[in-house]
């Protein structure tokens, strides 16, 4: 009897396992989870690629952009003159200048993609990369309920709760929106920081987890920074040790507390 002839790695038949996963690629071939473009590879197209650090030129505080002149990290000059309460700012991208990015946002509050939540919580958990200490914890900028209903979900939540995921961190629910508060630039509203002023208050039993802990709130925009701001001060007056930020854009320069 002539001995068999053994397949080389390259001939053998593949496994059970590739063998479906092949087919399920010829099946549903993988789609940008924004655009809904095909891609070659798992994941978001060029155009909505998510970026793996910060952008260039941004104050470290509340990571306005910076002029040209001025090297990355220095404060810019609303927080030279009158600095917010939080020490640091962490952000993705620009909303207005990269809108493709933006329809990352628009399609996660908007459009109710809650399974965007996931790769947009991976990217932030990024940001934090070398920055956040075992001991730090996430806090959610809370939602007001009249928006929670409308959307079925609280869109900073569940970004903090899949950096946690990502990253490690525990999430804290340590605040409470006492009232809804009108959108920036909405017309008549107030000024934004007499808008959001008194507008959180401290979830019962939370203080003694974040007392003496380095929070970053999270969020998913950041405009003037008036609302980090009031949220910060309730999370210092809990007893936080130190307050950043981590959102996935900053959507205006002005100052932060303005």
């Amino acid at each position: 009897m002539e001995p068999r002839t053994k397949l080389s790695p390259r001939c053998a038949p593949p496994s059970p396992g590739a063998a479906f996963a092949q087919f399920l690629d010829a099946l549903y071939p993988p789609r940008c989870p924004v655009c809904g473009v095909g891609t070659e590879e798992p994941g978001a197209c060029e155009a909505h690629r998510l970026p793996e650090g910060a952008p260039a030129a941004r104050c470290a505080r509340c990571a306005a952009p910076l002029a040209p002149c001025l090297p990355d990290g220095a404060p810019c000059p609303a927080c030279r003159r009158a600095p917010p309460p939080f020490q640091s700012t962490r952000v993705l991208f620009d909303y207005r200048a990269s809108r493709p990015l933006a329809e990352w946002i628009l399609a996660l509050k908007s459009g109710r993609r809650r399974d965007l939540a996931a790769p947009l919580g991976q990217a932030l958990a990024g940001l934090l990369t070398g920055e956040a200490a075992p001991r730090d914890v996430l806090v959610a900028v809370p939602l007001a309920a009249v928006r929670r209903f409308e959307r079925g979900f609280d869109q900073a939540l569940s970004l903090a709760r899949e950096a946690s995921r990502a990253g490690g961190l525990s999430v804290v629910r340590a605040l409470v929106r006492r009232r809804w508060t009108s959108p920036q630039g909405a017309p008549g509203a107030v000024s934004r920081r007499a808008g959001v002023r008194d507008a959180f208050r401290p979830r019962w039993g939370a203080s003694r987890r974040v007392a003496g802990r380095r929070v970053w709130l999270v969020d998913d925009v950041i405009t003037s920074g008036a609302t980090a701001a009031e949220c910060a001060r309730v999370l210092k007056r809990m007893g936080a040790r130190e307050v950043g930020v981590v959102a996935l854009a900053r959507a205006g320069a002005g100052r932060p507390d303005a």
